[in-house]
């Protein structure tokens, strides 16, 4: 570890004072460090912030929980850095480090014993323009709650699915953990490479689908009043009636450190 960027869940008090210790640590260590530019101004660093998207280092260190994992990946530039996520949240699936292992971890990145997990994300383009890769899923459905969506749902050439319901997500295995399990979709190792296509609320019986990595998915939005498509639970974009999405296994996944895989664990032990 030469460079790291460093961001934080600024409503948590013990994420910022983790990400505090955090920047000690890694100063001490010699290692040139920048923080977000709302994190740096929290910890009263402006010299520095920086922000994400402009951010290159060899490491990203995310403390906080999903959703601050969520927000930190889609504003990367690219897949260079190494993800090191730590868990000063709640559910803290997307997490691979416990707040009390955070400078245990830290050790070993700067000296090279640490496992890589590398996760899939989905790329997506509405009307052929592409938008920001999805670690957890894309959902497309309607700005006004419980207003009908209609979509046909095709995989190279061929119908697979003709939707009727509150909309429909497009997960990768990272997210069959997230909203795509609430619906009804299956739990699938995020080792694996795959899109899963899982219904919201459908008016006749439709069940959830996984299908091969190769696979471009497309959907033609039929019938919704204000469709949008949702990416990660945090950024919206419009969509209209006519609009053709298309979604596939993007070529730029993500890896993120482990200290050991806790996948099932967290499974098994949290629900």
């Amino acid at each position: 570890m030469r460079s790291a960027v460093i961001t934080a869940n600024l409503t948590r008090g013990e994420a910022v004072h983790l990400a505090s210790e955090v920047l000690a640590f890694l100063e001490r260590a010699g290692v040139d460090v920048a923080l977000e530019d709302c994190l740096a101004r929290e910890l009263r660093r402006p010299e520095l912030g920086v922000r994400l998207e402009e951010a290159r280092a060899d490491f990203l260190i995310v403390i906080g929980g999903d959703g601050t994992v969520l927000r930190a990946c889609l504003r990367l530039s690219d897949n260079r850095p190494l993800v090191l996520a730590v868990n000063a949240g709640g559910r803290g699936f997307l997490t691979t480090v416990e707040a009390d292992e955070a400078i245990r971890a830290l050790e070993a990145c700067l000296s090279g014993s640490y496992g890589v997990e590398e996760r899939m994300r989905i790329s997506t383009y509405v009307d052929g323009e592409r938008l920001p890769d999805a670690l957890n899923e894309v959902c497309l459905t309607c700005r006004v709650p419980v207003k009908l969506f209609r979509a046909r749902v095709h995989k190279r050439g061929q119908l697979i699915m003709a939707l009727e319901g509150d909309g429909l997500i497009i997960a990768t295995p990272t997210g069959s953990t997230a909203y795509s399990l609430s619906c009804g979709g299956p739990v699938v190792d995020p080792g694996l490479r795959c899109l899963l296509i899982t219904p919201i609320c459908p008016i006749r019986p439709r069940w959830p689908l996984v299908l091969p990595p190769d696979a471009e998915v497309r959907v033609e939005v039929l019938r919704a009043r204000e469709p949008v498509a949702v990416v990660d639970g945090q950024v919206v974009f419009d969509l209209a009636v006519g609009s053709v999405v298309r979604a596939r296994a993007s070529d730029r996944p993500l890896r993120f450190v482990v200290l050991e895989p806790r996948f099932y664990e967290k499974l098994a032990g949290r629900w």
